[in-house]
């Protein structure tokens, strides 16, 4: 296909160009790639092209939890509320609140995203025949120091692993928390994926209690404690490091271990704001994530870039902090950093053709001064008007090419009957 007339992201600047894309990848943005690429043309004629957008922080089945236990702290939020309807969910459960998910952020520009949740199978093939990309896992937790995991749960990440080691979907090691995972299979995780060398996906000091009870129990901050265990020892992203302390944000550069800032759900839980500046000052990789549904209450990426760069104002009372650019960078090419994915989170040559178009001309979004400012500060998921994927369409105006709407409607609305009927 060829894209035609927009204003593109191209790299790191705002330029009128075509987009040529052949065999899914970007091929150039001159007239000759155009030509040699043929197909469908896009007129993109007064809308903005940017990258597929990376949400690295999800746990997207929990569309069917969206809203529940609101007023609570995590904790409390957890045990009342999120984890006694967990218990009843099944694989046919999580395929329904992935794909309702997936149709949530294709049609807010989101292509990727990093997901945490029970029964990934069942999520990587919803977001599979949706068309998205994902790095999702077997999520490893204990609810005690002394508690054994379930004996085949090693296995299972493991397998799943190696079931999705390429294509669209990848399989990445996760441990859920330091305070729900013990040090037994935290050991018995770093020996496996010595193999693999794959990032770990994890909860790191997202509130004051986990982090100081972590001190409390082993001396040692989270990040500190699965550091010295070696879980880090091939790279990863941390959710939330809303504690992060500077020990940390320094290991975190050493490991190439990615900040994954969720300003939404750290706010509406009450847990704080994550060092951010710091953290990039640092050196550290931050990217953005929405978390899931039930402590965000949605999947919009324009709303976790806006509310990053507002919190970072606001925190050092500086309007200059976190510059807009910087902060379209967390969204899209430091997420695909974080993920592993060297071949998407930019409009370059040779690069997978993701892009989320944007239509410019809404009244909230004109006069177009600043493009980058724009973006961060004035759009919405629902300004996304096309989707697209590897140059597959997967979203236009309002359609789902690759998703039966009713269907999915359907099974979602069904597995939210059962699953909150008392």
């Amino acid at each position: 296909m060829v894209l035609k007339n927009g204003v593109v992201f191209k790299g790191e600047e705002f330029v009128e160009c075509p987009v040529a894309v052949k065999d899914g990848v970007i091929a150039g943005f001159d007239a000759a790639a155009c030509e040699d690429a043929g197909g469908e043309e896009i007129d993109a004629n007064g809308c903005l092209v940017l990258p597929g957008l990376v949400n690295c922080h999800g746990h997207t089945a929990m569309t069917l939890v969206r809203g529940l236990g609101a007023g609570l702290p995590l904790q409390r939020w957890l045990e009342e509320a999120i984890f006694p309807v967990e218990a009843k969910m099944t694989p046919e459960d999580i395929a329904a609140g992935m794909t309702w998910g997936a149709m949530e952020m294709l049609a807010g520009g989101t292509t990727t995203v990093a997901d945490m949740y029970d029964f990934p199978n069942a999520g990587a093939a919803a977001l599979s025949n949706a068309g998205m990309r994902g790095n999702l896992c077997r999520v490893g937790l204990a609810f005690s120091e002394d508690q054994e995991l379930p004996p085949n749960r090693l296995k299972e990440c493991i397998d799943f692993v190696v079931a999705h080691s390429d294509g669209n979907i990848l399989g990445d090691f996760c441990l859920h928390s330091e305070y729900l995972t013990n040090e037994k299979f935290c050991r018995e995780l770093v020996k496996a994926n010595s193999v693999f060398r794959r990032p770990v996906h994890v909860h790191v000091s997202e509130t004051e209690k986990e982090h100081r009870d972590s001190i409390q129990r082993h001396g040692k901050t989270p990040m500190r404690y699965l550091c010295d265990l070696g879980v880090f020892d091939h790279g990863g992203y941390a959710a939330h490091c809303v504690y992060a302390t500077d020990d940390d944000l320094r290991l975190m550069r050493e490991k190439g271990v990615t900040l994954v800032h969720n300003p939404t759900s750290n706010m509406k839980l009450g847990s704080g704001f994550a060092p951010v500046a710091k953290a990039l000052a640092t050196g550290v990789n931050v990217a953005l994530g929405t978390d899931g549904c039930a402590s965000n209450d949605n999947l919009d990426m324009f709303e976790e870039m806006h509310l990053a760069s507002l919190v970072a104002k606001g925190i050092a009372r500086d309007p200059a902090a976190l510059p807009a650019l910087d902060v379209i960078k967390m969204a899209t090419a430091n997420g695909a950093k974080a993920l592993g994915r060297g071949n998407i989170g930019r409009i370059e040559t040779g690069m997978l053709a993701d892009f989320a178009i944007v239509d410019l001309s809404r009244p909230h979004l004109r006069p177009v001064l600043d493009f980058a400012g724009l973006v961060v500060n004035s759009m919405h998921a629902s300004d996304v008007i096309m989707t697209i994927v590897g140059g597959e369409i997967l979203y236009n105006r309002g359609v789902f090419p690759s998703i039966d709407p009713w269907k999915a409607k359907e099974d979602f609305d069904s597995s939210v009957r059962r699953l909150h009927s008392r």
